[in-house]
């Protein structure tokens, strides 16, 4: 029993309409599954382009809205300044307003520099340390 070589089978196939059938829907499954398996892949594919430009677009939206945060704060401390600076600018105008006024710009160098007018006498008091003729 050392060589024995197997027989061909003698089976034939048989040329029908249910052998033909048979094939048909062999190849017929073959041909979805192999469908089935190109869409598959094609749909992945399409998903993970998707995906990236998602990502590309997501990483440039939060750069975006991180970029206004910075201009927003920008603007509302250059609001501030320009209403301190506005402030100032006022208090400026009063004071050459009140400058170009000799009444007061007497008051002021009388009680700045002790100036006084002829006749006039300066009374300097403990409690009187105004710096300015507008303070009392």
């Amino acid at each position: 029993m050392a060589d024995v070589k197997p027989r061909p089978a003698k089976i034939e196939r048989l040329e029908n309409d249910y052998t033909r059938r048979l094939d048909k829907q062999a190849t017929q499954q073959h041909h979805h599954r192999w469908l089935g398996k190109r869409r598959a892949r094609r749909a992945t594919r399409i998903v993970v382009v998707f995906a990236v430009f998602m990502t590309i677009l997501g990483i440039q939206w939060v750069r975006t809205n991180a970029s206004l945060h910075t201009v927003n704060q920008q603007v509302a401390t250059s609001e501030q300044q320009l209403t301190k600076t506005k402030a100032t600018n006022q208090k400026l105008k009063l004071q050459i307003k009140q400058l170009n006024d000799k009444d007061y710009l007497g008051r002021l160098i009388r009680s700045k520099y002790y100036y006084t007018k002829s006749g006039e006498t300066v009374y300097s008091l403990p409690g009187d340390h105004a710096t300015d003729v507008t303070a009392k």
